[in-house]
């Protein structure tokens, strides 16, 4: 997990397009210069308060929506061999 800077915010400094898409969708609807930011993995960031709660934003790439939730959700991985 890494802590974005100001300037990372600002020059949307990420990882992936997915943490790419959550950065953008928290810059329209939050004030994010009161959180601190999270990469957490390829498709979670983590948003923390000044009382340190906290929310995990995910952006599915199937139906291209931010959601977020209390906790992490657990990826549950389905590998198909194929011969």
């Amino acid at each position: 997990m890494r802590l974005l800077n100001k300037e990372d915010i600002l020059k949307n400094r990420v990882d992936t397009i997915s943490q790419y898409h959550i950065l953008d969708y928290l810059k329209k609807n939050l004030n994010i210069d009161k959180f601190k930011i999270y990469l957490v993995d390829r498709d979670n960031i983590k948003v923390v308060d000044k009382t340190n709660d906290s929310l995990y934003f995910n952006y599915d790439s199937s139906t291209k929506e931010v959601t977020y939730q209390d906790e992490l959700k657990i990826k549950e991985y389905d590998y198909e061999i194929g011969l």
